[in-house]
């Protein structure tokens, strides 16, 4: 009895290690990602004004809870200290205006790409695109950057969004647009998903492939190749 219980525990240890290898591994692949596709956004991207959304919100009232009255406006001295630490890494070359200002393209949603859709929200990317057709598993717990129990069998693309809201509540400060849709190099099945957010953004700053398909991979990478579009593509497939 005892010689059995000593090899469940062993099991089980196993088991933690390889958990938390596969969410390890997937952390640390997002945050390189996200760290690198923020400096090529300070580095490349040329000067330009802002070009995100101007949406006017309607004062809260003195009805509305707290939270509410956050998601419509953060106020600029909490969100300068949200990313003060960025800023001084940045302050040199007057970087963070670029960062938050650029627009970047999430394609694959899974270990890698949440990670790194989750480090450029936190990093001030000011307007993020993520597309992924399929649903949160509980595979998937192991190695997603923010899906709990509670959001297996929802749509990676809106569970994602859902989490990163949280960390900025502003819309006008972080705009996060969720596509629950398949990414396959077909202009007529993929629509307008890879087309720029606004007429004044003519192209994307950045695009991340973190596809697990390798035809589908290449499709990306060639669309973005052929269009003079930067893209980190992610060989974990």
């Amino acid at each position: 009895w005892k010689s059995a219980r000593s090899r469940g525990r062993q099991s089980i240890n196993i088991m933690t290690i390889k958990h938390d290898l596969g969410r390890g591994n997937a952390f640390v692949m997002g945050l390189l990602i996200g760290s690198t596709a923020a400096l090529l956004i300070h580095r490349l991207a040329t000067s330009r004004p802002s070009t995100l959304p101007n949406e006017k919100h309607d004062s809260a009232s003195l009805n509305d809870d707290q939270n509410n009255q956050i998601q419509q406006c953060l106020p600029p001295e909490i969100r300068s200290e949200m990313l003060s630490r960025n800023a001084l890494y940045f302050a040199s070359s007057n970087g963070m205006p670029r960062i938050e200002s650029s627009h970047v393209l999430v394609v694959g949603l899974g270990g890698v790409g949440s990670h790194t859709a989750h480090m450029l929200a936190r990093s001030g990317v000011g307007y993020i695109r993520m597309v992924d057709f399929d649903q949160v598993t509980l595979s998937s717990l192991n190695r997603h950057a923010v899906a709990t129990l509670k959001d297996v069998g929802l749509p990676k693309a809106i569970v994602l969004a859902h989490h990163l809201r949280e960390i900025c509540p502003d819309e006008k400060k972080l705009v996060l647009d969720p596509v629950v849709k398949m990414y396959t190099g077909d202009k007529e099945r993929d629509g307008s998903m890879m087309d720029p957010p606004s007429e004044r953004c003519q192209r994307w700053d950045l695009v991340i492939d973190a596809i697990d398909d390798v035809p589908t991979k290449a499709n990306l990478i060639a669309y973005c190749a052929k269009r003079g579009i930067r893209v980190i593509s992610c060989m974990g497939a």
